[in-house]
C-alpha cells in the first residue's frame, strides 16, 4: 500500500506446475507421413486440488496453473482444466499461461516481487528458494 491507496498491492501469488494437478501421458500419433507425439491427459488429482484450494483461500493467494509446450502441452490443456474445475466450482487458479520451455520459466522467476513460490512434484530443487514439493505445501 502505498498513500493509503490498496489498488496497487496485488496479493501473494503461488505457481503451480499442470504436472501436480493432472494425471497424462505423452503417446505417440502415427500419419502416413509422420510421427507426433501428443499429451494425453487422464484425469486430475482431486487430493492436490483440494490441497490447493484450502491453502490459497486460507492465505489469500493468488493461484497460477503453468505448463510448458516443450513437454507438448498446449494452452487448449491448460484451458479445458481450467473450465472443468470452474464448473465444478472448485477451481482455485486465478490464471493459466503456457511457457516455451522449463529454462525460460525458471529465468523468469526472479523478476517476480509477489512470488512466494513454485509448487512440482519433485522438481522443487530446480527454482532454488521457490521451489516447494506438493506435500511440504
Amino acid at each position: 500500500m502505498r498513500g493509503g491507496d490498496i489498488s496497487n498491492e496485488t496479493p501473494p501469488r503461488l505457481i503451480v506446475l499442470i504436472d501436480t494437478v493432472v494425471e497424462s501421458e505423452v503417446v505417440e500419433k502415427r500419419n502416413v507421413l509422420f510421427k507426433q507425439q501428443v499429451r494425453n491427459v487422464k484425469k486430475l488429482n482431486h487430493l492436490a486440488l483440494s490441497q490447493l484450494w484450502l491453502i490459497s483461500d486460507k492465505y489469500g493467494l493468488s493461484v497460477e496453473l503453468a505448463g510448458f509446450e516443450d513437454e507438448y502441452w498446449t494452452q487448449e490443456h491448460l484451458d479445458t482444466v481450467m473450465e472443468k474445475l470452474e464448473r465444478r466450482g472448485g477451481n482455485p487458479f486465478n490464471y493459466a499461461e503456457l511457457y516455451d520451455n522449463l529454462d525460460e520459466f525458471i529465468g523468469e522467476l526472479p523478476y517476480r516481487s509477489n512470488l512466494k513460490g513454485v509448487v512440482s512434484n519433485g522438481q522443487s530443487a530446480r527454482f532454488g528458494s521457490w521451489g516447494i514439493d506438493l506435500i511440504n505445501l
